[in-house]
């Protein structure tokens, strides 16, 4: 899907307190105020911790989160590089960050996620298994129409938040209570502290209700996390492009496309940051729409400023442009996406398609052999039928 998604959290304290110091185990976070420590000579092996998901085992197709815990001293910009890759699936969002969304092949097995860390000079590298069994049989759903579902008209999981462990004095230790839950990944006990901190008028209000809310997008409940969005948005949380974006992409994966894109809209005016992020965002509602133009003129935009990984919005301007037929234009950015990352097996898969619609047998054929030796094992089945309904060589 090529999604990414915005998220902030306060810092706190965690396992690595061992020096005494105030350097503190995260991922993808905005400390507390506090005064910088002096900088310590730690080893870059020690500084990264382990590959950790919110689910180790999933259904095809299903998504989960996986993250890294990192040292870096309160209030420093993220001094890492993070590269990630997969023997299976797809690397939805978070290319480049501590955290990726994750999503599982259709193919039952046993798949790996591998992360590069790099800071200067120095390399780690880090890899967890996934189990995939055999996605759930769907009873099939209605095609998507101009008009949005009404939140709340689809049925969804509601979470019930747990009676916390012990009473705490005031909003601001639950609040924090929450922050530790969450990076323990204990999302049922995370939720029941937001919510008694919000009971608890915890100062500033905006901040639980994005923070819940970003909680329960994670765990893909979109209803109550447009929910807590929308109050954040009512409530002026800083910066308010933010929850403009989540609550977006969570109207995007209800399938609420219109809802999506006027969200999206806003939070390009709003001036988000990164703003490429938005524009290639939005351009993915539109193409679930049918509105190729606009989706092409969304991609195009986040091309010009420079989205990080540039590869997605060549890719999916690549897909608009094949829907639209257009398919020089389609392999022009497929292979501009190829250029960008050798071992995208999807741009590869693509483009084969492409090239057989325009009667390009010999270059398709070469394009679902590649797909094939990078065993990419979510398109190895597709891509041997390609194979065996082209013509004789």
């Amino acid at each position: 899907m090529n999604h990414q998604t915005g998220g902030r959290f306060n810092k706190l304290p965690w396992g690595l307190m061992l020096l005494l110091v105030s350097l503190t185990l995260t991922c993808c976070s905005n400390p507390l105020a506090a005064t910088p420590p002096p900088t310590l000579e730690i080893p870059l092996e020690s500084k990264v911790g382990q590959l950790s998901a919110s689910r180790t085992s999933l259904a095809g197709g299903e998504t989960t989160d996986v993250r890294v815990a990192v040292v870096k001293v309160l209030g420093a910009a993220d001094p890492f590089a993070y590269q990630w890759s997969t023997t299976g699936g797809l690397i939805l969002a978070g290319q480049g960050t501590c955290c990726i969304s994750y999503q599982a092949p259709e193919t039952p097995g046993a798949f790996e996620v591998h992360l590069t860390v790099q800071y200067e000079a120095e390399f780690v590298q880090r890899s967890l298994t996934l189990q995939v069994s055999a996605p759930p049989t769907a009873t099939p759903t209605p095609a998507p129409t101009d008009t949005p579902t009404p939140a709340g008209s689809t049925p969804e999981p509601t979470v019930t938040p747990l009676p916390t462990d012990l009473p705490l004095p005031d909003a601001v230790a639950y609040f924090n209570r929450a922050q530790e839950y969450y990076f323990k990944r204990d999302y049922e006990r995370t939720l029941a502290d937001y919510t008694k901190a919000i009971e608890l008028n915890y100062d500033p209000l905006s901040e639980a209700y994005y923070n819940r809310g970003y909680v329960q997008y994670v765990q893909q409940n979109y209803t109550p996390a447009i929910e807590d969005f929308s109050k954040a948005i009512e409530l002026n949380y800083d910066p308010i492009a933010l929850p403009y974006y989540n609550r977006a992409n969570a109207h995007f994966y209800k399938g609420n496309n219109d809802q999506a894109i006027a969200d999206y809209s806003k939070a390009i005016e709003l001036e988000y940051d990164p703003l490429s992020l938005p524009y290639n965002s939005r351009g993915l509602a539109y193409r679930k729409k049918g509105e190729y133009d606009n989706a092409i003129a969304d991609y195009t935009k986040a091309i010009e400023l420079k989205h990080e990984p540039l590869v997605w919005p060549y890719y999916n301007r690549g897909n608009a442009y094949a829907d639209k037929g257009d398919y020089e234009r389609a392999i022009s950015d497929y292979g501009e996406a190829i250029r960008l990352d050798a071992a995208n097996a999807n741009a590869y898969y693509q483009r084969g398609l492409a090239y057989k619609l325009k009667g390009d047998f010999a270059a398709a054929r070469a394009d679902f052999q590649k797909v094939l030796e990078l065993n990419n094992d979510s398109l190895r089945t597709d891509a041997e039928t390609q194979l065996q309904e082209l013509p004789a060589p």
